[in-house]
């Protein structure tokens, strides 16, 4: 005995699904509050050692978060200082 289905439909709706899937994902992931380590430091145009370096300036004036080895630093703060950062040009 031999059953044949034929579901015409079906790779539209499982397409649609993971379409729906993944636009939800997106959506969480942009609310995050957050940038990590790494994120920060590319922002900062630094590398991450000197971002977590206690002698620059940079933990102290961006709010930030640390449990065990992972870093999680506010977004708000991390744009403020970028805003709010001064580049001082030196004549030699």
């Amino acid at each position: 005995m031999k059953v044949t289905i034929d579901l015409p439909e079906l790779q539209e709706i499982v397409q649609d699904a993971v379409e729906t899937a993944l636009t939800d994902k997106q959506t969480k992931l942009f609310g995050w509050k957050f940038f990590t380590l790494k994120e920060t430091a590319e922002l900062l145009q630094i590398k991450t050692s000197t971002l977590l370096d206690k002698r620059m300036p940079y933990l102290a004036e961006i709010e930030y978060s640390q449990q065990g080895k992972l870093f999680w630093f506010s977004k708000e703060s991390v744009e403020k200082f970028i805003r709010n950062r001064i580049i001082k040009n030196y004549k030699r």
